[in-house]
């Protein structure tokens, strides 16, 4: 982050890791030591670089395609590593817990109180120096398009998301401030649900923001300390966008309202087996 675009779902075990944004999808990589590479090159790997991960298997709902391995890998080594997670992940429940307890949070210039989610990690070792110039990015129209009611046939307007991420620097101020929070001995209370601010003074402030707000709500739904009420309207919000709904609804902690999200599955099902078969 940023962008906020769902809770990553991690499977680790000894030197690999298996990564999956909707839990259908998975990407398994193998850790190695990236200067042992680039020695092979004659390069000498910074110590930023000294571990790094390489895909090498793919797992999604037709099975486990296995990669060509590079000849510094123990071929026998990472497949039994390959199996290990296999097996781990076709037989453990999702979504994992979520375990990020330390929270990286851009401060409103008034009153600095936290206006969006800038980062997260689990443990304190893991929180880097401050950032030089804290900024909140929103999800790219190309990746999240938001639909508008507001006629601007007769000039360009940016889309919601940049004027939205706009609206978030101007709060900000000039000299940015962010702080992190431990989220397991801060009292929850101030923390936006939806990871930005929804407090705006401008009725068309509040509008961007509630429309950048239902267009990812298929993806909030993945947080898991939403509110009753909070995760309720995000339901609600998210039946415009049905067949994000039906992408992530594996990785939903809790749902309120089950007929409606069930509803909201089958009619992905039906568009997607209504669109042509390319050949």
């Amino acid at each position: 982050m940023p962008p906020f675009a769902g809770q990553l779902q991690v499977a680790e075990t000894g030197d690999a890791r298996a990564l999956s944004i909707d839990g259908e999808h998975w990407e398994i990589q193998f850790r190695f030591a990236g200067d042992a590479v680039d020695n092979r090159s004659n390069q000498r790997g910074s110590d930023k670089q000294a571990n790094k991960y390489t895909a090498v298997a793919t797992l999604t709902s037709t099975g486990l395609q296995r990669h060509q391995l590079h000849p510094i890998f123990d071929i026998d080594a990472v497949g039994v590593v390959i199996d290990r997670l296999f097996d781990w992940i076709s037989h453990s429940s999702l979504p994992y817990p979520a375990i990020d307890r330390f929270e990286y949070w851009l401060l409103d210039q008034s009153g600095g109180k936290p206006l969006a989610l800038l980062n997260s990690c689990i443990s304190a070792e893991e929180i880097g120096p401050p950032a030089a110039r804290p900024t909140w990015m929103a999800m790219p129209a190309a990746q999240l398009q938001i639909e508008e009611t507001t006629d601007h046939a007769t000039s360009y307007v940016p889309p919601v998301n940049a004027r939205l991420e706009s609206l978030v620097a101007e709060r900000a101020g000039p000299s940015p401030r962010a702080a992190w929070f431990d989220r397991a001995e801060t009292v929850t209370t101030g923390f936006p649900p939806c990871l930005v601010s929804e407090d705006w003074a401008q009725d068309e402030h509040d509008r961007l923001c509630q429309l950048y707000i239902r267009r990812l709500a298929p993806r909030l739904l993945m947080l898991q300390e939403l509110a009753h009420a909070d995760r309720q309207r995000l339901e609600q919000a998210a039946r415009e966008n049905a067949l994000d709904v039906d992408r992530f609804y594996r990785l939903y902690p809790e749902v309120i309202d089950q007929k409606l999200l069930k509803v909201l599955r089958v009619e992905a099902r039906l568009r997607r087996a209504a669109e042509p078969v390319s050949s």
